[in-house]
Formats: structure tokens, C-alpha cells, sequence
């Protein structure tokens, strides 16, 4: 029996390669007591979500693995929406590494002038989650672990979100943007899926997991199943070959598109 569904809204790295959109992921749970929740929520977040026909306002919990614009940009056009166009009654509860609160207002200020100041129709409420850190999310149990991307003192998160449902809880975890250091492989042991991120076929590409790096770990990767995102160009032009390379004992492995959805 599934409990969980998880949704690619977006697979693209910052520069929305193949025209995707900003990579963000969309966890909805079958069991109506647990919220939804989106994971990362870069500037093309808002059209991704409609373009596959959600509402912004079944989205009960936004989830941050980092402070990027390409992870955080969407934020002011979701905030405004809730405002103006569709107005929100229910909170909307935003979970995040250190200092998501001050870089989401400060993304606010900037975008939008005084809208900070201004009525909201809902209740906005801020969480931070440091790494070895546990935190509840619209009644997800959360885990974060150190992603090795940005510099101190910004403290990137791998996620793991444990989901409660009917004979078993579901397991999933997110790499964010990092490289494949110990973070990444604690976050995934086990997990029944990880969507983690493949920017380039190799090195380097800044501190982001490559191809190759991923050629060396998934034999030895335990999570049930690897869905492969925030795609660079060359290695989504490449996804058909690199698939025929999967090394033999390996979990099956899919590179996201948007608008793949997976039912757990």
C-alpha cells in the first residue's frame, strides 16, 4: 500500500539547463492528518507548481535545504500569492538551514519594498534546523545532515523526512547541493528513495556531486531506489548512455524530469 507520493516539480541546476525548471520536489502524503510539504522553492518554483496543475495553497510547509537563489528565489512570488491573487487562510510553515528567516525577509524586502509591513491573510512561521538536528513538519519527522557547499557561517542541509503511513513509515531523503561527502551518504542509508543531485559529468564543477562521483558510490549506496536531479546540460544531454553505465549492483537509478512523480 503507498502512503506517500514524491513529485519532481523542477530537475534543472541554477540555469535552468533544457529550459527544466529550478530543481524542487513536492512530498504529499496519502494520509490526511500529515501536510504537504515542497522542498526547495527556487524563482521558476511557482510556474512548475501550476504548470503541473497544484495549487500553491495545498502546500502546507516549504522545506529549505539552502539559502541559494535558485533554491530559495520563489519564495517572494509564493508569499505574494498567498496575499493577493489567491489569499491563504491556512499557515504556511517554513522549515530551514540557520538564518532562513532573516534571508527570506531580507529576499522579501528587496522584491517587494515594505510588503513585510503589510496585512497577511496568513499565519508565517519559521524553523531552523542545524545539521545532526531533528525537527516535526506538518507531522514529517525531519533529519538534517551537513552538505559541504557553501562556507561558514552558512550550514547547508542534506534532508531526510520520515513518513508516517499504514505497516511501515516512508523514507526519503534530498542531498541539496553538495558534494558526495559523509552528510550525503549518512542522509541516504536505507532511505527508500534519494533524490540527489548530478550538476556535471565530472570535476570540476564546484562543490556539487558529478557524474563520476556517483560511477564510484552506487554500489555501495544502500537507499531502495536514486532519482538523479538538478541536471546539468551535459549530463541530461547524456542520461540515455549514462543509464547503459550504471555499475551491476547498484539500486535503480532515474534521472528526473519535471512532472515525474514516484509513489511510495
Amino acid at each position: 500500500m503507498t502512503c506517500l507520493d514524491v513529485t519532481v516539480v523542477g530537475s534543472s541546476d541554477a540555469f535552468n539547463a533544457a529550459g527544466r525548471a529550478h530543481s524542487c520536489y513536492l512530498l504529499e502524503p496519502r494520509e490526511p492528518s500529515l501536510g504537504t510539504v515542497m522542498v526547495d522553492f527556487g524563482a521558476t518554483s511557482l510556474m512548475a507548481l501550476r504548470r503541473l496543475g497544484r495549487r500553491p495553497n495545498d502546500v502546507a510547509a516549504l522545506a529549505f535545504t539552502h539559502l541559494h537563489g535558485d533554491h530559495i528565489g520563489g519564495f517572494p512570488f509564493l508569499a505574494i500569492d498567498a496575499m493577493f491573487n489567491e489569499p491563504r487562510s491556512e499557515p504556511l510553515r517554513v522549515l530551514g538551514p540557520v538564518g532562513v528567516q532573516s534571508r527570506l525577509e531580507a529576499l522579501l524586502e528587496v522584491t517587494y519594498g515594505d510588503i513585510l509591513d503589510r496585512p497577511r491573510p496568513y499565519e508565517l512561521s519559521y524553523q531552523e534546523l542545524r545539521p545532526g538536528g531533528r525537527a516535526s513538519l506538518t507531522g514529517h519527522a525531519v533529519q538534517g545532515f551537513s552538505a559541504e557547499h557553501m562556507d561558514p557561517p552558512e550550514q547547508p542541509l542534506c534532508l531526510r523526512f520520515t513518513v508516517p503511513g499504514p505497516g511501515r513509515d516512508r523514507v526519503v531523503a534530498f542531498s541539496g547541493d553538495t558534494l558526495l561527502g559523509d552528510g550525503l551518504k549518512a542522509a541516504a542509508e536505507g532511505v527508500d528513495l534519494l533524490v540527489a543531485e548530478c550538476s556535471g559529468l565530472k570535476h570540476p564543477i564546484g562543490r556539487h556531486c558529478a557524474w563520476e562521483d556517483w560511477l564510484t558510490f552506487l554500489p555501495r549506496c544502500t537507499a531502495k531506489r536514486v532519482v538523479l536531479t538538478h541536471l546539468g546540460a551535459a549530463v541530461r544531454a547524456a542520461r540515455e548512455e549514462l543509464l547503459d553505465a550504471v555499475p551491476a549492483g547498484s539500486p535503480p537509478v532515474t534521472f528526473a524530469d519535471d512532472g515525474l512523480s514516484l509513489s511510495l
